[in-house]
């Protein structure tokens, strides 16, 4: 059941809930409780799983799996007993167990756990959650995790209790409880500053919503407040401008200098305070000098220059000499490069993004041995950063790779200790939980999400994704995306009904790098380097030769490198009358203006484009010529998921 998603997605929700808790409140009255005393009622039964009297808790009955056989058939203990049931879409659940188990394992791959799963109208899933895993000899012990918002295509959910393939021992489980959670009213205060520091202008403001259904958006009052120049609290009213948000902005010149609190409070239309939030924002003398850091256009800027991270996950440095021979500048590795490996990628021009995303002491055994407390786990990384925080290699610290609410703390608590350690170097977080980016801004510096739509679904799914990215950013945190470069049958095995999976092609892959940097996207890192030289998929058949997919990808990767120096311009002006399906982005350079066209559609379109100036010439970069149709008009028709880049001037 892991193996929805490919290995950078693998154990992602799989750790106990700690402190995500607190930030939500529970609806007792509706909470769904298993205790198995009227039987297996509702569940599918499976060989090997019993409902046993006596077995539960306090003498109760359990749900009881049983197995003495090592050498048992793969399939039969990996059958899953599942109950199906109604949750209620958008809203988060909390689902806690109770496991008993008698020599159970010991080894990794053994143990019992709980999962939940949302479950499309064909049999598909939505998205899978899982609890930690129980093996050894132990009593009772509670397993919790979090549920990310049900989503409205699940037309079930899928509670399944089991253990893993071929365990060998006995587990009992009793009083499984799926508990809805509340979010509350007001969320996280964040700033259009990089990292909430700036000497002048002014800095929008925003924070997420989520206004009680009971009340009108425009009957709730939104106030903040922030210290001013004398110390003395200024206040005033932001806008509500949707019930998932509200919007002010400060002119710096009018804070505290130095460090202050900028707050944000909801009230009902009785005067009922919902709920309130703050951040810290510093006003220094002059800006700290970073080597790394987001300006106000959420480029990247390196020492100075503005830099587009184009690049490429690898699992291990394997064939690395093959790799800086391509066209990306960028790097992220899963096994942390030593001081070779670091020099050895600079010297070749090379970027590293470095990952720190499994050193967790709430991991448990996914962490590195030498991090299984807290404080081992701040060592581990602080010891990182001294070691590579003024290496010339080093872009970005890599800090989460698909970890959500049940690591809220441990995410927070990474990102604080990095901005402390190295204030040089800004993190990275991917996600592809949509409906979480929000609430987890105060992790991560800069977002990225990763759809991989081949063979599943249109093409087009890159610029939804990436335009609901950008929205639940508020437009204001630099986006660094994931494009899928693999074949997805390395990972899973062909499926009855379902698109036999494949190695992208160069004009789908094409397609998808140009729709990320129509949507915003500030960064490009293809998944992956290591998966391309995988030889067989899991059904046994071949998959294409490392050369012929690195060959393509190199294409893609050339082409994106040609026009970094547009991409890295400042944004040119805002162009109507394309399709809302089309990406859009322009770019102001050397007197032109730059303008990107990506038909996202499985179907050719054509539009007229208007400027908001007069223009005399449109020549084509790449794709089909454009028409001038008049002084601030131009015609375009594009192929199904054709990208066009044109100059106008």
């Amino acid at each position: 059941m892991g193996m929805a998603r490919p290995v950078k997605a693998i154990g992602r929700t799989k750790f106990t809930c700690m402190v995500v808790c607190c930030a939500f409140s529970a609806i007792a009255q509706s909470t769904k409780i298993f205790n198995f005393e009227n039987g297996d009622a509702g569940w599918r039964m499976k060989p090997g799983y019993s409902i046993v009297k006596g077995e539960g808790m306090n003498g109760t009955a359990a749900l009881v799996y049983e197995n003495h056989d090592p050498k048992i058939p793969y399939v039969f203990p990996y059958s899953l007993p599942t109950f199906d049931l109604m949750l209620k879409t958008g809203v988060y659940y909390r689902v806690s167990a109770m496991i008993r188990t008698e020599n159970l394992g010991p080894e990794e791959k053994h143990g019992a756990r709980l999962c939940l799963t949302g479950v499309r109208t064909n049999g598909t899933w939505t998205g899978e959650v899982y609890s930690d895993v129980v093996r050894g000899t132990t009593g009772w012990k509670k397993v919790e995790f979090m549920m990310n918002p049900v989503r409205s295509d699940a037309v079930t959910c899928r509670l399944a209790v089991y253990c893993l393939p071929r365990s060998v021992g006995k587990a009992c489980f009793d009083d499984i409880r799926i508990e809805p959670l509340v979010k509350p009213a007001v969320g996280s205060v964040v700033s259009s500053a990089y990292r909430n520091t700036a000497t002048e202008g002014r800095v929008d403001f925003r924070v997420g919503l989520f206004v009680p259904e009971k009340y009108a958006r425009s009957a709730v009052k939104s106030v903040y407040s922030y210290e001013g120049t004398n110390g003395v609290r200024v206040t005033g009213t932001a806008a509500v401008v949707a019930s998932d948000r509200a919007s002010f902005s400060i002119d710096v010149a009018t804070m505290k200098k130095g460090q202050s609190e900028v707050a944000f409070e909801l009230f009902a239309p009785d005067g009922v305070k919902l709920g309130g939030s703050s951040l810290r924002f510093n006003r220094p003398s002059e800006m700290p000098s970073r080597r790394v850091w987001i300006d106000r256009h959420g480029r990247t800027i390196v020492d100075g220059k503005p830099f587009f991270p184009l690049g490429m996950y690898t699992t291990k440095l394997l064939r690395k000499e093959t790799f800086v021979k391509g066209p990306f500048n960028t790097v992220m590795s899963y096994t942390p490069p030593d001081a070779v490996q670091m020099d050895f990628f600079h010297t070749n021009g090379i970027k590293v993004i470095y990952s720190v995303k499994d050193a967790y002491a709430a991991m448990g055994s996914r962490a590195p041995e030498c991090v299984r407390t807290v404080a081992a786990e701040n060592a581990y990384v602080q010891a990182k950063v001294e070691a590579f925080r003024n290496h010339p290699a080093l872009l970005a610290w890599y800090v989460n790779d698909e970890c959500t609410f049940e690591m809220f703390g441990s995410l927070e608590g990474r990102q604080r200790l990095l901005e402390r350690l190295d204030p040089d170097h800004p993190t990275w977080a991917v996600l592809y939980q949509l409906e979480l980016l929000r609430d987890m801004m105060p992790t991560f510096d800069i977002i990225g999400t990763d759809p991989y739509p081949v063979p599943d679904s249109p093409l087009s799914r890159v610029t939804v994704v990436t335009r609901r990215t950008h929205d639940a950013m508020f437009g204001l945190r630099p986006m660094w995306q994931v494009p899928q470069a693999f074949d997805w049958g390395v990972f899973r095995k062909p499926q009855p009904d379902a698109p036999v999976p494949y190695m992208p092609s160069v004009d789908e892959m094409r397609s998808m790098s140009w729709q990320f940097v129509a949507a915003g996207a500030n960064g490009l890192i293809y998944y992956s380097f290591s998966t391309i030289q995988q030889p067989k998929r899991r059904d046994g058949t071949p998959t294409v030769p490392f050369e012929k997919a690195w060959g393509d990808i190199c294409v893609v990767g050339a082409e994106l490198k040609k026009y970094l120096p547009v991409l890295l311009s400042e944004p040119g002006p805002s162009v109507t009358g394309s399709p809302t399906a089309w990406g859009v982005r322009t770019w102001r350079r050397a007197g032109e203006t730059w303008l990107l066209l990506v038909n996202a559609q499985d179907k050719s379109d054509v539009a007229e484009v208007t400027f908001p100036e007069d223009f005399q010439t449109i020549k084509v970069e790449f794709g089909p010529a454009a028409e001038k149709t008049g002084v601030r008009t131009a015609r375009v028709s594009l192929a199904p998921n054709q990208p066009a880049l044109y100059r106008v001037k």
